[in-house]
């Protein structure tokens, strides 16, 4: 009686897309944006730039 290496594999990779699945399902849905950026130097002349005219 052995296992083949296949269903072990398999088992593995079942438990595995679970996992990312039921992470997924119970994430924030709308996480706040802590990363938001200032705006780069070349937009704020392009901005000051369209603003003169």
């Amino acid at each position: 009686m052995s296992i083949k290496l296949g269903s072990v594999v398999f088992v593995l990779l079942a438990c595995f897309i679970a996992k990312i699945s039921f992470e997924t399902a119970i994430a924030e849905k709308n996480p706040e944006k802590v990363n938001e950026r200032s705006p780069a130097s070349i937009d704020q002349s392009y901005n000051d730039h369209m603003n003169k005219r």
